[in-house]
């Protein structure tokens, strides 16, 4: 049974990471000539904008996607899809309107004026992020991991190309948005053709009552869900905010750089990783404990294992590293890239198998606290810095290792969970 378990899940893995890897591998190639297109203010500029949109995706759906691949009845899980995509439509008109009359003074509150020329971007990159969101998730319930993975690499071309194309033209930050945005969203097309023909027999079992009994069912996920989902944005979006207030868009352009690059084999294996795993433990039902236990240690020693070497070379290499590929100018992105690796490694871990185990064991509150912990050590880090008016790196060094702290302790809990089922 085990080894079963075991290559099913590997097979799933490397379908996904096939399509993540190859994406990120043409972001990989191609960032050498984007940097070269773009200045650090327009990635600064970029990450900011980012980082607005990230605190608003949990609204998306409300978080019910997750709840699409757990009921085993066929007939919920398409409502399940149905009550997504309402949620997603209702929610998309509302913050249209909203930031339609209230554009600059929400960015305000995040002294992030410098973005309101392009606040029109927000709810669009709200809606096709919720789009592939829902229709990934409906792929995950089936554990057709080939749709996602081609689904994956057609979304990264598109974003790159339509980056180099905008920057040829000297769209300045433009095309970056643009291309970001397409880089979450395209090949959409790919989704909707593989479940056309099953969507419209199903459509048929639609109904306001199923909807509402899965509205009904899985309310945990609003109610614990989107605080969880909004701390864990957060937590990413607010160093990034806090870099641009206080040391400039340029300064952050840099520490955007490191992130992204570091961000992409963590988001290759990650995502990867976490779909599969979700996938396969949803599919054992949470009654199978020893089973689920068994392959989440499994896991993660591999994850560990792989993370060592990658990592190491950054914090040895750093510098150079960003210097030879990107330009001369980036090379202090070289040096933050150093400092956030301690932290990345136990990301690397945690990351791929937390949706799993707090969902399928419906750990929705234990999830809640775990993310409030994150901003408060997230935000006393920054507070630190800027009480002590800290230079960039000291910051960067002080964030990165509360991270890891927490990172630590989340993982320690992950082993409470199971040893509980067990």
């Amino acid at each position: 049974m085990k080894s079963d378990l075991d290559n099913s899940l590997f097979k799933n893995i490397l379908k996904l990471i096939s399509g993540e890897g190859i994406g990120r591998i043409i972001g990989f190639i191609a960032a050498p000539f984007i940097t070269r297109l773009y200045t650090p203010s327009d990635f600064g500029l970029l990450a900011v904008f980012t980082s607005i949109c990230a605190l608003c995706y949990p609204f998306c759906t409300l978080r019910y996607t997750l709840a699409i691949p757990l009921h085993f009845n066929e007939k919920i899980g398409v409502n399940s899809l149905a009550a997504c995509l309402f949620m997603l439509v209702i929610n998309t008109l509302f913050i249209s309107i909203v930031f339609a009359f209230f554009h600059l003074q929400i960015l305000s509150l995040f002294s992030s004026e410098s973005i309101d020329a392009f606040w029109c971007f927000i709810p669009l990159a709200f809606f096709f992020y919720g789009i592939s969101e829902v229709l990934s998730y409906y792929s995950t319930r089936y554990r057709d991991f080939s749709t996602i993975a081609k689904v994956t690499v057609v979304q990264k071309v598109i974003g790159t190309l339509t980056k180099i194309v905008f920057g040829l033209f000297h769209s300045n930050v433009i095309g970056l948005l643009i291309g970001n945005i397409l880089a979450e969203s395209g090949g959409l097309t790919l989704y909707i053709r593989s479940y056309w023909k099953r969507l419209k027999e199903d459509a048929y079992y639609v109904t306001r009552r199923k909807i509402v009994f899965v509205l009904k069912r899985y309310k945990d996920f609003p109610l614990y869900r989107i605080p969880s989902q909004i701390l864990l944005m957060a937590a990413g979006s607010l160093p990034i905010l806090y870099f641009a207030w206080h040391f400039g868009i340029g300064t952050t352009g840099k520490i955007s750089l490191a992130m992204t690059m570091l961000s992409a084999p963590v988001a290759i294996v990650c995502k990867s990783v976490g779909k599969a795993f979700y996938g396969e433990i949803a599919s054992l039902g949470r009654k199978s404990g020893k089973e689920i236990s068994t392959l989440t240690v499994w896991i993660m020693i591999r994850l560990f294992v792989v993370s060592i070497i990658p990592f190491m070379l950054i914090i040895c290499f750093g510098p150079w590293i960003f210097r030879t590929f990107f330009g001369a100018e980036w090379t202090q992105s070289g040096t933050f890239a150093r400092y956030l690796c301690f932290y990345l490694i136990f990301r690397f871990v945690y990351s791929p198998i937390s949706d799993g185990i707090f969902n399928v064991f419906e750990q929705q509150k234990l999830v809640f606290w775990l993310e409030v912990s994150r901003i408060m050590i997230v935000v006393l880090s920054l507070f630190i810095s800027y009480l002590y008016d800290f230079p960039v790196a000291n910051t960067i060094i002080i964030y990165s290792l509360a991270l890891t702290v927490q990172y630590i302790l989340s993982i320690i809990l992950v082993f409470y969970i199971l040893r509980k089922v067990l």
